[in-house]
């Protein structure tokens, strides 16, 4: 319960700080990534995401609310078409670090902006049975997450943009390590059109 309050505290502060200097708020629309829920059975199963996030944030950092889901199979499986697994999801994080910016704060464009910070959340899973946990572990729909999110993009549109992302997270309830790689489509709600 205190981790919970902390982390609420957190993106309340954060939130706060990104109003005195000026949010900048960011619609993650869609974000497509290859999945892999849990990189140590990457042979047992494997997949992709789609997700939807609000982000707001600062050059130094953002809180993201998120919606999205999976679709994982076992490759190795016979018939690994019954082995598919759907896992809708919500998602609050926050982050801190370099958020989508460049020496030049993105106030020019055709540059190359990046995304390299910490991160921590909460993750709740609608369909507790596709939850990938370690041996032992009983799969649970609340889970907290401590993650690392690096991204690359090049400054084409103030307004729109791509992001590549590498996203990798450790789910300190099922005892894993997850791993993405994909495309966030986003749009600079602040941007001047």
């Amino acid at each position: 319960m205190r981790l919970i309050l902390c982390i609420w505290f957190a993106l309340l502060a954060h939130g706060l700080l990104a109003q005195y200097g000026g949010p900048r708020l960011f619609v993650d629309i869609p974000y497509f990534y290859l999945h892999a829920p849990d990189i140590e059975r990457l042979s047992e199963r494997v997949g992709a995401g789609l997700e939807a996030a609000m982000n707001v944030g600062a050059h130094w950092g953002v809180t993201r609310l998120a919606v999205g889901t999976t679709f994982t199979l076992n490759p190795s499986a016979d018939d690994f078409a019954k082995t598919t697994l759907w896992r809708p999801y919500a998602l609050m994080e926050a982050g801190a670090g370099l958020y989508r910016s460049n020496g030049n704060r993105c106030a020019k464009s055709h540059q190359s902006a990046f995304t390299a910070m910490g991160k921590m959340g909460v993750r709740y899973d609608f369909h507790r049975r596709a939850v990938a946990v370690s041996e032992g572990i009983e799969p649970s729909s609340v889970d907290f997450l401590l993650g690392v999110e690096l991204g690359y993009f090049f400054i084409r549109d103030v307004f729109r943009n791509t992001e590549f992302v590498l996203n990798g997270n450790y789910h300190t309830q099922a005892k894993v390590i997850s791993l993405n790689a994909g495309l966030k489509m986003f749009l600079n709600l602040r941007a001047n059109r």
